[in-house]
């Protein structure tokens, strides 16, 4: 009798945690039966690249490339429990406290069946399911960045800035950049978004912002601002001492150079991204003679040695980037693209056979190489299938976070902000991250897609019933 009452009141939540585990589960006994020499865990562990630091027991990685807080998460479970299933146990954990703080986004704005429609579109998404066995940052930086994101739109939907509300929500970001880098400039973006949103708060007619005192916005933008970068200056003024930088990580010293370069290059000469890789370490090597290289061992040099080498990186990339700024922009921008589209089940048949053979497609097209793209589509088989399954659910998914955001302007003020913040911090992630965009990186803005699908069926479904009466 309790379990029947209990399941009839919790039968959502119950079904989405069965499906969120048994996604898992499928995962994980596909990829330990996985042959070693074709793939397996051998190349599981190649797609995560915090790998190695995390087993190691490293509180934060040699030469600090990254922010510590993964490591220090991997290293303290460790240090207390002597195994690694401890670490999965926990980002299952991490990701099952995902699925209820994307609950609680959700349903601040939209009813209890859209917000369970994303989650369980969340909890059986597979490469989600395959990222929680990966020892990777996200599975720490997603948690926290959503943490940051509900406690940011709370003040929004209520229009009450509490203090409380402001700290948590910096804190949370504030923790997320330190796992991960790529959020540095988000809290600076939202503070000036929601400032722009309010001075045209008169011709967007939306209520809650009608309701918003000026002074306490920019009060809320002070505080907001203040408490992210303190959470971020500990870290910030150890690698001062250690390294004489001030700096979230040394890996912004060197991305710019061996990512973003590179791929500018690829496409100007019209040769692969190895290629292009090798000419830019090796122009490294003439003017710099041994060098750190891309995230090397920086112990093997002195401080004045390693801040000269850094200093060469970042204004290199300047130069190269600011000489066909135009071009640059151009490639940024289409680079971009497949962060709307990659759904990264080729990154998963990889780790699984060993071999996948999909070409860079956003670089062909752009160098008009369509060779390789034309026999990669010609051939129908499974790798081919799942990816173009892949491809249209994730071109569904975008856009949903468009039409959403569009369709809500005119028919629902109130949900209309939060689509357009999310959709704001999807472009924001689309265009930091490229122009080497990985299906990974998109994993902590899941739910930010899925709302808005969920949204637009909601609509559909209930036009579609209402012309069928």
């Amino acid at each position: 009798m309790f379990l029947n009452n209990f399941f009839k009141k919790y039968k959502s939540r119950v079904i989405i945690l069965v499906v969120f585990a048994a996604a898992r589960l499928v995962v994980f006994l596909t990829f330990w039966q996985a042959s070693a020499d074709k793939g397996g865990w051998r190349n599981f562990y190649g797609s995560a690249q915090s790998a190695l630091p995390a087993l190691a027991m490293r509180f934060h990685e040699i030469c600090d490339w990254h922010p510590p807080l993964y490591y220090f998460f991997t290293s303290a479970i460790l240090y207390f429990f002597h195994s690694q299933w401890f670490i999965y146990l926990a980002q299952m954990f991490l990701a099952a406290l995902t699925l209820f703080i994307g609950y609680k986004i959700a349903h601040l704005f939209f009813n209890k069946k859209i917000a369970t429609a994303a989650v369980f579109m969340l909890a059986i998404e597979p490469f989600w399911a395959w990222n929680n066995w990966l020892l990777t940052s996200e599975n720490l930086s997603t948690p926290l960045l959503l943490s940051g994101l509900y406690y940011f739109f709370r003040p929004i939907k209520y229009s009450g800035f509490s203090f409380k509300d402001i700290a948590a929500s910096a804190v949370f970001l504030g923790l997320a950049t330190l796992t991960r880098p790529n959020t540095l400039p988000l809290a600076i973006f939202l503070s000036v978004l929601l400032l722009c949103v309010f001075a045209l708060k008169d011709k967007l007619k939306i209520a809650s912002l009608a309701r918003i005192d000026f002074k306490k916005l920019l009060i809320f933008f002070a505080i907001f601002n203040a408490v992210f970068f303190a959470v971020l200056i500990p870290w910030m003024i150890h690698n001062k001492a250690v390294y004489g930088r001030f700096t979230l990580a040394n890996i912004l010293s060197t991305n710019i150079y061996y990512y973003n370069y590179p791929t500018l290059l690829a496409w100007q000469k019209n040769i692969s991204q190895g290629d292009a890789q090798k000419i830019v370490y090796e122009q490294a090597g003439k003017d710099l003679g041994r060098n750190v290289g891309d995230q090397g061992n920086c112990m093997a040099f002195s401080k004045d040695e390693l801040n000269s080498q850094f200093d060469y990186y970042e204004n290199e990339s300047k130069i190269q980037v600011l000489s066909d700024f135009a071009s640059y922009i151009e490639m940024h921008l289409f680079r971009a693209i497949p962060f709307f589209f990659q759904p990264g089940y080729s990154d998963m048949v990889l780790a699984y056979t060993g071999q996948y053979d999909k070409p860079d497609i956003t670089m062909g097209i752009l160098q008009g190489n369509f060779f390789a793209i034309k026999n990669f589509f010609s051939t129908i088989n499974f790798n081919l299938v799942l990816y173009m399954i892949g491809v249209l659910f994730w071109a569904l998914c975008s856009f949903s976070a468009f039409a959403a955001c569009v369709y809500s302007y005119f028919k629902d003020k109130e949900k209309f902000l939060f689509l357009f913040f999310s959709l704001a911090i999807i472009l924001y992630n689309a265009l930091v991250i490229s122009p080497f965009v990985l299906a990974r990186y998109r994993l902590p803005v899941y739910i930010l897609f899925f709302i808005p699908l969920a949204y637009m069926m909601f609509v559909i479904f209930s036009k579609s019933k209402h012309e069928t009466k």
